[in-house]
């Protein structure tokens, strides 16, 4: 079987005076004819070794990481991540990262490492010899996910290996072995070893399978690990209070994160949306605060649509992400979402201002004119300005509004 290897990787290969070879993803890949991954690339020699070799020439090395054997090689602008033969020693449960690494000779050993059949393939580039120790070409005919060696080496002692697994599932559209499943439910508790960021790197991943690969692509494939998570009762450990979603909104929504939010909101209909949101985002999932933020902002925008919240307070809080909620709203209420979008439309066409960021005073300028009222008046008073300005009592000037301020004293 003949795999398509570009000049600069053919060239690479020369100056190498041992086997380079292409391993993982790219290969599968070329097999199924679908599109191309990263090409990554291994031999026996050290980093040390290839640093040295190819010193001088036209290949630009650069370290990624000496415990694990692993730089990145690049000509022009193509990158290839090349690592050394290794045997991987890990610690009890499931952590992703060896706790010891040792580097050997053999293509053989190294492929023991490796987690499943179809990304344990590797091609000879110099000699243009596929080397498959698994059958793994046969799986991929097949469409069928199965570990390397047996389940309980491959899947005991790695959680993200568990995620990785279902998260093919739903890009390859392949099959899980069904020793490979009942392994994979068997270790779910090392899924709480994995940093909360790659988790929900590898959801977000399953969540958006179907546009990954377009010639094998299907809408819901998805659904094939979530209904999985539902069946094996995933979910708590990923810091959701319930053992089974709902899955609704995530199957009409074309921003599949939120919509897998809104089902699990809907689930465990919590006493407070952004409470709960800040939780498992931040805590569970490792989100960054301003992205937290804008999650919370658009969903409570959703939930407060659907029990029917005024107009004006509403957009005070919610005009900026109201594009991503309409989206959202149209889904469960076409009514609810178009009438929010008229007037989402009215104050964009009239000019109106919802923030007080765009008032023509500051707190900076009601403490300059009115040195003896507290800081902690000073939004209240701003935002009393900005409700009479949208109601069109008052105009958006700034000594209309410095003389108005004295009479917000009176009650706030």
């Amino acid at each position: 079987m003949s795999i398509e290897i570009s000049e600069n990787l053919k060239k690479l290969a020369k100056l190498f005076p041992c086997e380079l070879y292409i391993v993982g993803g790219y290969i599968r890949n070329s097999i199924m004819g679908i599109e191309k991954e990263d090409v990554d690339i291994c031999s026996k020699l050290t980093i040390e070794e290839v640093e040295k070799l190819l010193n001088g020439t036209v290949f630009d090395v650069k370290v990624k990481s000496k415990t694990l054997g692993s730089l990145i090689i690049s000509y022009k602008d193509k990158k290839y991540e090349y690592t050394t033969f290794r045997k991987d020693i890990y610690p009890t449960g499931g952590q992703h990262l060896p706790e010891k690494v040792i580097f050997i000779d053999s293509v053989k050993e190294d492929a023991k490492r490796r987690d499943f059949t179809c990304n344990a393939l590797y091609y000879d580039i110099k000699n243009d010899k596929l080397l498959d120790f698994y059958d793994g070409v046969n799986d991929i005919k097949k469409k069928i996910l199965r570990t390397v060696e047996n389940p309980e080496y491959v899947l005991s002692h790695d959680g993200l290996r568990i995620l990785r697994l279902f998260r093919f599932q739903c890009e390859l559209n392949f099959k899980i072995e069904k020793q490979t499943l009942f392994t994979a439910f068997k270790y779910k508790n090392n899924l709480r070893e994995i940093a909360g960021e790659r988790v929900i790197y590898e959801i977000t991943r399953i969540l958006h399978s179907p546009s990954k690969y377009k010639k094998i692509s299907k809408p819901n494939a998805y659904m094939m690990a979530l209904k999985q998570f539902n069946k094996a009762g995933i979910w708590p450990i990923f810091g959701i209070d319930c053992p089974k979603i709902k899955f609704k909104m995530v199957k009409k929504v074309q921003h599949k994160s939120q919509g897998f939010l809104i089902d699990v909101i809907d689930t465990v209909n919590p006493i407070s949306i952004s409470y709960y949101l800040n939780l498992i985002l931040t805590e569970s999932f490792g989100l960054n605060k301003k992205m937290v933020e804008q999650y919370i902002n658009i969903l409570s925008g959703y939930y407060e649509a659907l029990n029917h919240q005024q107009n004006k307070p509403y957009f005070f809080k919610y005009f900026n992400n109201f594009p991503n909620i309409y989206l959202l709203l149209v889904q469960k209420s076409r009514y609810l979402a178009n009438k929010y979008q008229f007037f989402y439309k009215y104050i964009i066409s009239h000019k109106l201002i919802v923030s007080i960021k765009d008032l023509k005073i500051s707190g900076d300028d009601i403490k300059k004119n009115y040195p003896t009222v507290k800081p902690n008046r000073y939004k209240p008073i701003l935002e009393s300005l900005l409700s009479d300005i949208f109601d069109g009592l008052l105009n958006n000037d700034k000594k209309e509004l410095i003389e108005a301020v004295e009479g917000k004293l009176k009650y706030l």
